[in-house]
């Protein structure tokens, strides 16, 4: 036989399907729903804070029953098509803006449109936001009464000072009102978000919060060191000479180290960058929609993001040109990329390690392959540098690779996502006299 000869018989087996290795344990597979969690963005506020990034507005004045209109017509449209039929729901988040500015009724209508419509799970985790001042004893007993039974209260800090430099329109009072609500109406799973590095804010300060936020008995805490985002009031101010001295860089990172600290002495365990819960209290939203292996994440609403049959989508951020889509008969969908395989690789550790540890054996279960044999020489590098080790079989993040976690999850990104930013989710809050200033003020620091 020659050496271009490599079949000795040929083989007449038709090939009709493949892979072909089936299995009658593989058939209880076929139809299972995939799990799934839903997001609800309200983008209007009782006032916008200055640190503000998100795309939100003033709910006074603002024709808020237009843009709900709009987000039933979305609803409704992946219903009818059957869109998310194979999808089981293990939580819902309504975010925003604040969730809690509108009327229960609103808010509890377009959550019973979902559970009446979706595969919905019995013991679903169902979150809103709420803010104090628009938060009250008679909605929250309709939010519990209604089935929402997690709260996440943006608190943001127990000290007027840090709170005035944030520009929050509410005061510590305010805040120790709506924790007595909660306790009073009986939910015992919510969330406290707290912002540190606040211009002029001492570590003393920092502490305080920690401990008054842990004394709430609060299940989960969510703390974010302050990033001042262009084009907010808050950017303004700064240009202007018009905030507190901030702390020097060292001492900012010594404040993460307090934050991860602190809490831990109160019985919380870091299981996000961000993220602190009670044993048992983790967020099933983060479970699903970050932590790996991820599932499918669908958002409605103006700038919500979704992860849906491998694609990444993205809503209008300007909600006028998402209602006109809508109003068109059209998806409000701006931007779009479905994942090739190589991709849902990198995305794998892209998300995962912003949830501290990601599981080999994940990995191999979903793509057949050790993410060494795909990652090898950016794993190597990020274990040699300390930014990684292992536990067992699974890649943790190390207190090194926690602070530079931004740079850790762009090592794994791939292809034409390498040096790419992320779909910019932010309408300026800013007034055109404000936008003038804003720009005349930066140009002079130049």
């Amino acid at each position: 036989m020659s050496d271009s000869e490599i079949f000795t018989n040929k083989d007449n087996e038709f090939i009709a399907w493949y892979p072909n290795a089936l299995t009658p344990e593989g058939s209880a597979s076929v139809w299972k729903p995939r799990r799934a969690a839903y997001y609800v963005h309200i983008p209007f506020c009782t006032a916008i804070c200055d640190y503000c990034g998100f795309s939100v507005e003033k709910a006074k004045g603002a024709p808020t029953e237009r843009y709900l209109d709009s987000l039933r017509r979305e609803i409704e449209r992946y219903i009818k098509d059957g869109r998310l039929a194979n999808h089981r729901f293990e939580c819902g988040h309504f975010g925003g803006g604040t969730p809690s500015v509108l009327e229960a009724s609103q808010l509890l209508s377009i959550k019973k449109l979902l559970h009446d419509s979706l595969n919905i799970a019995p013991d679903a985790e169902i979150t809103a936001e709420v803010n104090p001042i628009s938060f009250t004893l008679e909605k929250a007993q309709a939010y519990y009464d209604g089935g929402i039974n997690r709260i996440s209260f943006g608190l943001q800090s127990f000290n007027d000072k840090v709170l005035k430099v944030l520009g929050r329109p509410h005061r510590v009072s305010d805040s120790e009102e709506i924790i007595k609500i909660i306790r009073q109406v009986g939910w015992t799973n919510y969330s406290l978000d707290i912002i540190y590095g606040v211009p002029g804010q001492t570590m003393e300060e920092l502490r305080e919060d920690l401990k008054r936020a842990a004394d709430t008995g609060s299940t989960h805490i969510s703390c974010f060191r302050l990033q001042v985002v262009p084009y907010t009031a808050l950017k303004l101010r700064e240009a202007a000479g018009q905030l507190p001295e901030q702390s020097p860089m060292e001492v900012l990172n010594e404040m993460d180290h307090v934050v991860a600290e602190a809490l831990a002495g109160y019985g919380y365990r870091q299981y996000g960058v961000f993220d602190f819960a009670k044993p048992g209290y983790e967020t099933v939203h983060n479970a699903i929609a970050f932590a790996a292996p991820q599932a499918d994440y669908i958002g409605f609403g103006n700038s919500a993001y979704s992860f849906i049959n491998q694609h990444v989508f993205v809503n209008y951020a300007q909600k006028e040109a998402y209602e006109k889509a809508i109003a068109e008969g059209k998806d409000p969908i701006a931007f779009a990329k479905k994942a090739n395989m190589q991709e849902m690789m990198s995305r794998y550790f892209v998300l995962g390690v912003k949830f501290l540890r990601v599981p080999r054996s994940g990995f191999i279960s979903e793509f057949g392959v050790e993410p060494e044999k795909i990652f090898g020489s950016v794993l190597e590098r990020l274990l040699n540098s300390g930014m990684l080790k292992r536990d067992g079989d699974d890649y943790v993040l190390t207190s090194k690779g926690r602070y530079y976690v931004n740079n850790v999850s762009k090592e794994f990104y791939v292809g034409e996502n390498v040096g790419k930013r992320q779909y910019l989710q932010f309408v300026s809050n800013l007034s055109p006299k404000q936008m003038q200033e804003y720009h005349q003020l930066h140009a002079a620091r130049r």
